[in-house]
């Protein structure tokens, strides 16, 4: 980016100063070895010095990188008036005098708005990523009450008919809710939000009974990748209560995992009415989109297809994160 800027300015200035007795190319020449001469010397010595400009206060880092860039410009134009111009540095000279000063005045111009740009784009990267936090934090503290109300009405019924299966199930509501609440990592193995979406769907199915049906497809390998909490069990429960559940004779969620070009590829797909009711499926779906865009920066992805009898929900996550290449 900083080389594509520079080589604008040096076509601005080129464009500016040009007249009918000097070469228009060499001009440009000369504009884009000395601009890209200090921008890569600035850019060199900030990222040398990145860690100890990061413990900084803003203003004090931002004072400093101004300071770099004009030492950068101060000493290319050293060399500039001794070896280019072949003449012996005079700061009394007024012409030597003159191009200083024109070159530190706009190489201080130019680098204030560059580093302001810069400033304003990590404080609008920061602000997105403690929005999506907050998001994240209140997707996991929140079970739909709907989802949990049913829950504890199936356990209440089964206590008395069938005390051991309303002991797991409490198990697993349990185990969900802690899930839910405790988890504050930013990525988590495939295995732990599988296992967490099972537990979800055995609750359900409870409730539900036969129709519920799952097909799990999950590909060797997989489960050791790395996602982001909560991002599959949504993809169940959208699938269940806007799906299954107003299906009266109910249906299948097919749950497919596997591989495709270095992604991994979650897909979720259930059978819905034509006309469905219900229409939030774009909450759910959107949060996680958010927290993909976030965390993956444009390398993953959510599609969603909506057809007449089908909803199918695909989430696409970079295959190059492991729980064994973490640990």
């Amino acid at each position: 980016m900083v080389v594509l800027i520079g080589q604008l300015l040096a076509v601005i200035f080129t464009l500016l100063t040009a007249q009918g007795n000097i070469d228009t190319w060499q001009s440009l020449g000369l504009f884009s070895i000395s601009i890209q001469w200090v921008l890569l010397m600035s850019v060199g010595t900030l990222c040398l010095l990145r860690p100890s400009l990061a413990g900084l206060p803003d203003i004090y880092a931002g004072l400093i990188s101004l300071v770099i860039i004009l030492t950068a410009t101060f000493i290319f134009t050293y060399i500039s008036i001794v070896y280019f111009y072949g003449l012996y540095f005079d700061p009394t000279e007024l012409v030597q005098r003159r191009f200083f000063m024109k070159n530190m005045i706009i190489a201080g111009l130019i680098g204030s708005v560059m580093l302001r740009y810069f400033y304003l784009q990590q404080q609008y990267r920061k602000q997105l990523t403690l929005e999506t936090s907050a998001r994240l934090d209140a997707l996991q503290a929140r079970i739909r009450p709907h989802f949990l109300f049913n829950s504890m009405n199936v356990i209440a019924s089964l206590t008395r008919i069938d005390p051991k299966t309303a002991e797991t199930a409490i198990e697993d509501l349990s185990d969900l809710i802690r899930a839910t609440l405790d988890n504050k990592k930013e990525l988590i193995p495939l295995s732990i939000e599988v296992e967490n979406g099972k537990k979800y769907l055995s609750i359900e199915k409870l409730r539900l009974g036969e129709r519920l049906k799952i097909d799990w497809e999950i590909a060797e390998g997989c489960l050791e990748l790395l996602v982001p909490p909560l991002s599959v069990q949504p993809l169940l429960e959208n699938a269940v209560y806007h799906g299954i559940q107003m299906l009266p004779e109910g249906g299948v969620v097919d749950v497919e995992v596997k591989l495709k070009n270095k992604m991994l590829c979650i897909t979720v797909s259930n059978p819905k009415l034509e006309k469905s009711k219900h229409k939030g499926h774009g909450i759910a779906l959107n949060n996680i989109s958010q927290r993909l865009e976030v965390l993956f920066h444009g390398r993953a992805s959510l599609e969603r297809i909506d057809d007449d009898n089908l909803y199918t929900a695909i989430m696409n996550i970079p295959a190059d994160l492991s729980y064994r290449s973490e640990h």
